[in-house]
């Protein structure tokens, strides 16, 4: 408390000098006593040894077309059929069906878009692009065997609509052995008949067969194709729902072993 003399009498005021002073103190002992936080970076040294390239992942296709017209899956040379039939094998093992299209840059624009079609008609759900290099695709290192053994293999089915590509591969056992027939009729007529075909299949809300059709095709025997057609009404779907439809395209692959 403080006085001051005058003509108006004793006048009291607060004295701040004493509560500055503590709240002071007060605030430098709490600074002592806050621990010092040091934050550290782990930092990564080079190493003496040279770096590892890490393999590709296991489920990744790259299709790699060469300046001298080679056609190469996973760095493994085959012919186009042959790439054909390994994509749609290997696709129905995996998880992402994603395909990779890496191509010299003398490649005509025509040739890159043929294996674009062919990696979807095989079954792939996506298809992507390398980035453009001078020295183009990563060197092959093998040649692939040719042919299949003897029979009718199918890949993963493309699916649009209210229909999963499961259930859609399940269905196809119902038709598989009239096509396994249709096959084995055409090689008693051509024992080295082969080639690939895709067949478009469309699904009603009550699981009906609305039509179908071959959408495209290497074989060279509108007979097969046309009992292979005539198969398709043995497929049976569940009802899929009101104002519910499906498509399907199923790959087939014909090897005469």
């Amino acid at each position: 408390m403080g006085a001051q003399l005058g003509g108006k009498g004793f006048v009291a005021e607060i004295n701040m000098t004493p509560l500055i002073d503590i709240v002071l103190v007060v605030l430098i002992i709490m600074m002592v006593n806050i621990p010092i936080q040091v934050e550290q970076m782990g930092v990564k040294l080079p190493s003496e040894e040279p770096p590892v390239t890490p393999p590709p992942p296991s489920e990744q296709l790259v299709i790699a077309a060469y300046e001298d017209g080679k056609v190469a899956l996973n760095r493994t040379v085959y012919a186009e059929d042959d790439i054909f039939e390994q994509i749609t094998l290997r696709l129905r093992a995996m998880s992402n069906k994603i395909v990779f299209v890496d191509a010299h840059p003398t490649v005509p624009y025509g040739t890159v878009i043929d294996l674009v079609d062919i990696a979807k008609e095989a079954g792939a759900e996506k298809v992507g692009f390398a980035k453009l290099k001078d020295a183009g695709p990563a060197a092959w290192t093998e040649f692939g065997e040719h042919g299949l053994p003897r029979g009718v293999h199918r890949g993963s089915p493309g699916v649009a609509g209210a229909l999963t590509e499961k259930d859609a591969d399940e269905k196809f056992a119902t038709m598989a052995p009239g096509v396994e027939s249709c096959y084995a009729t055409a090689l008693g007529a051509n024992p080295t008949l082969t080639g690939r075909m895709v067949i478009q299949v469309d699904i009603g809300p009550k699981g009906e067969i609305m039509g179908s059709e071959l959408i495209s095709s290497s074989v060279p025997d509108e007979g097969l194709s046309k009992c292979v057609l005539e198969k398709v009404p043995m497929l049976r779907f569940e009802a899929l729902g009101d104002q519910k439809t499906a498509r399907v395209h199923y790959p087939l692959v014909f090897s005469p072993g």
